[in-house]
């Protein structure tokens, strides 16, 4: 797996919603929730990072590119 993107928790759920509904696998990892679990701080609440299997992370990354790009229209 490969980091895609890093950010604010909602936007990367909305992101791995629209990759996997392109058969993307996807896999978010939130460093301030696995810790606060454990016992421990460390991270910023409510963000985290998207990962994709290397074998997809030019299709996803174009994919984010373009949503992003939409947005600024």
């Amino acid at each position: 797996m490969k980091r895609l993107i890093y950010g604010h928790i909602v936007d990367i759920q909305m992101y791995k919603s629209i990759l996997e509904k392109e058969g993307i696998k996807c896999f978010v990892k939130n460093e301030f929730e696995q810790a606060a679990n454990a016992g421990f701080g460390a991270g910023l609440p409510g963000n985290a990072d998207l990962f994709v299997d290397q074998a997809d992370f030019k299709k996803a990354e174009d994919l984010i590119n373009s949503l992003n790009e939409n947005d600024k229209l």
